[in-house]
């Protein structure tokens, strides 16, 4: 399993391919975290391990935005929708996670997912009635507009 510090390091190493070199930097990252001599090993780090890999798809003037998100005990999100792909870490508690087509999924600590851009996301829920959870996201969409908006009826 991976601790919260190598989770952080990967996922910061991540976002830093991406904001330099897009998706084929991405991939050029990973490819080269699979090999021999790759340069996490030669700083006595551990090899990076891929958790998902998801395409990011056709966004204009694209922007990622690393946020964390608490939820508080007992909160059900509103349906919604978000304009770009959505991965998320649990860093800590319980929650339940349902977006179209798919049914619910219950998440704990170390578990991800991946939620595709414009697929109602139609609940989010915190299993806990008194500890909150925390989510690590990573959000992908457009520069200058709302990241979420109201799902259409």
């Amino acid at each position: 399993m991976m601790t919260r510090r190598e989770m952080n390091g990967s996922l910061a190493a991540a976002l830093a391919v991406l904001v330099a070199g897009g998706t084929a930097g991405l991939a050029d990252a990973q490819s080269a975290g699979t090999q021999g001599g790759d340069q996490s090993q030669m700083h006595g780090m551990s090899p990076v391990k891929t958790l998902m890999q998801e395409p990011l798809g056709d966004i204009p003037n694209p922007e990622v935005s690393v946020i964390t998100l608490e939820v508080r005990p007992g909160t059900v999100s509103q349906p919604h929708e978000h304009i770009g792909p959505v991965f998320a870490y649990i860093l800590e508690g319980g929650i339940e996670n349902q977006v179209e087509p798919n049914p619910p999924k219950r998440y704990g600590p170390g578990d991800y997912f991946y939620e595709p851009a414009m697929h109602v996301h139609k609940m989010l829920r915190n299993l806990s009635k008194t500890k909150p959870a925390k989510l690590l996201i990573f959000q992908v969409g457009e520069k200058g507009r709302a990241f979420t908006i109201a799902a259409k009826s």
